[in-house]
């Protein structure tokens, strides 16, 4: 692994990420069974990373007041986690899976030697929802795993965090049936952006 020294959304982590799959994004590629998604949805994020890559500017995407508060509650969130369960979070720039730098994770921290961190910002009813019924948080499987995969860790925590109220912690720890899948269909996603970006420059 490698760990880059630039701030996460510091400008100069922005320009590291242009065109390149992330962890965060791995839904659009894989689904939870190890498969590729579906062609639309893999198209469209093959298309973003592309179009980042050819103008050397980073896709729009909506950011609303809700996902603005949850990125400046992540410090508090993180700390709670620390202080719930006594482990010290290291926070880290962009992560790349090799010096080849196809893929890579942003994770919000890594923990020790084997361990990862991801928190999830969630409304009061959201949380309620959660702790009724008992979320496993496997709608950020392959986040988790991928996070897992590029940082060549063997466990992540992953958080639901509400203010005011107890966090949900889940831990995963690797599912190596599914990482073998996940890098089949990453690199096979590689090669084909690569190729669509090729026809493009010669277009």
């Amino acid at each position: 692994m490698i760990i880059s020294p630039n701030a996460q959304r510091s400008k100069e982590w922005m320009q590291e990420r242009l065109g390149l799959p992330t962890a965060s994004k791995f839904a659009e590629i894989i689904t939870t069974k190890g498969e590729p998604t579906v062609e639309t949805r893999r198209i469209k994020y093959l298309e973003e990373l592309a179009g980042e890559i050819l103008s050397g500017r980073p896709t729009k995407r909506f950011v609303s007041n809700k996902m603005k508060d949850a990125s400046e509650r992540e410090p508090e969130a993180r700390l709670l986690y620390e202080i719930v369960t006594g482990s010290e979070v290291q926070e880290v720039g962009l992560c790349y899976k090799d010096e080849q730098k196809k893929y890579g994770a942003s994770p919000d921290g890594l923990i020790g030697l084997l361990g990862g961190f991801e928190t999830k910002d969630a409304d009061p009813c959201v949380q309620v929802m959660r702790v009724r019924t008992g979320w496993k948080g496997m709608d950020h499987f392959q986040q988790v795993h991928g996070g897992m995969y590029v940082c060549e860790r063997e466990w992540w925590d992953l958080q639901s965090y509400c203010e005011g109220m107890k966090p949900i912690i889940i831990r995963f720890y690797r599912d190596e049936k599914f990482i073998s899948r996940l890098t089949v269909v990453l690199n096979d996603f590689c090669m084909e952006l690569a190729i669509l970006v090729n026809k493009l420059k010669a277009m």
